[in-house]
């Protein structure tokens, strides 16, 4: 059955295009609020309050009760770099869509000039590629329906210019964005729009980064708890940033602020631990057995542990460490020789892979 066939099928039985009552939450392939909530854990550590957030909006629109004249939810995520906020809307997708890919992700980063705003709203009437009506915008991937809705990714939306911000405006207050050649327009009102921001992150980047050099003294000092006085003067800090930053008009239009969480020692562990069982499966469906020692683990966590930059650095140690050495055996094994048993363990200061 075609996925545009199934979408309408499951659309049918839902009761979304008929009129009637849901008999179910239906989101893609969650047929209830926790289930979603619990995939989504599964693969973003440490972040349920985030989680909880995007759920709630899908749940309020699954309903029925949410206002029909703007997008399911629109949610700005706030928190230092490597933490989980561009994945949330990546594993949102999977969930909703099946592939993570599945989202319109529109880079602020590149629309930092006044023109640029043409780039969402599409030319006007009299300049090149208005007939054209360009936009960023995919509409397959914006426009979806209650139990698939489309998902739009803002990254990084402080690097844009101000002109741009304001075309945000219209699609948060309207649910639609019209394009600027006057013929047409596009609806996000069956979309979930996520904003992800690092403001704050600066001033707070040198209250956690851990003064010294060495990996071991570095990650110890960035073990420590941070006491509740902390917690809250860093939300303060990240709340009066956003405040400051965004015109009130745009401010008072996101549903909800979520601020994501730094990562912590427990969080980092459990980030360690499923990427050596998403390594193990990769390599057991190529027919490879691998296992590993807690001195691996370890020596991922001392070396690529950093609170100021989250998953991104232990992930980057991961693939340097951990996943060169695997290759070079795996590289240098002759299939006549046999199925390939490989083990890891960590040994001054680096990993060291051996065939078994």
């Amino acid at each position: 059955m075609s996925g545009y066939l199934s979408q309408k099928v499951d659309d049918l039985n839902s009761g979304h295009l008929t009129g009637g009552r849901a008999r179910s939450f239906r989101m893609g392939r969650a047929t209830s609020p926790d289930q979603l909530s619990t995939s989504l854990r599964a693969a973003i550590i440490g972040q349920d309050h985030a989680i909880d957030a995007v759920v709630r909006g899908l749940t309020i629109a699954a309903a029925g009760i949410r206002d029909p004249h703007r997008p399911i939810a629109s949610l700005l995520f706030v928190g230092p770099t490597g933490v989980g906020k561009t994945e949330l809307a990546r594993r949102l997708a999977a969930e909703i869509a099946g592939d993570p890919d599945r989202l319109c992700r529109i880079d602020m980063n590149s629309l930092a000039a006044e023109h640029y705003a043409a780039s969402l709203s599409g030319a006007p009437p009299g300049y090149a590629g208005s007939k054209e009506q360009f936009t960023l915008f995919d509409r397959e991937l914006v426009e979806g329906n209650i139990s698939r809705p489309g998902i739009v990714l803002f990254d990084e939306v402080e690097k844009a210019h101000t002109t741009v911000l304001r075309s945000l405006l219209q699609i948060l207050d309207t649910g639609t964005l019209r394009l600027a050649a006057g013929t047409s327009s596009i609806s996000f009102r069956n979309c979930v729009v996520l904003l992800t921001s690092n403001l704050g992150s600066a001033e707070l980047a040198a209250s956690t980064r851990a003064p010294s050099r060495s990996p071991l003294q570095r990650f110890l000092t960035c073990s420590r708890r941070t006491a509740d006085r902390t917690t809250r003067s860093d939300g303060e800090i990240v709340d009066r940033a956003v405040e400051e930053f965004f015109d009130p008009e745009l401010y008072n239009r996101f549903d909800e602020i979520v601020r994501f969480a730094p990562l912590d020692e427990d969080n980092a562990g459990l980030i360690v631990d499923l990427e050596l069982r998403r390594l193990t499966e990769t390599l057991t469906k190529r027919g490879i057995s691998w296992h590993s020692d807690d001195s691996v683990r370890h020596h991922l966590l001392m070396h690529g542990f950093d609170k100021a930059y989250g998953a991104r650095n232990l992930k980057r140690v991961i693939r340097r460490d951990l996943h060169t050495s695997v290759a070079n055996v795996i590289v240098a094994h002759d299939a006549e020789d046999g199925p390939l048993e490989m083990t890891s363990v960590a040994r001054r200061g680096s990993i060291i892979t051996t065939r078994t």
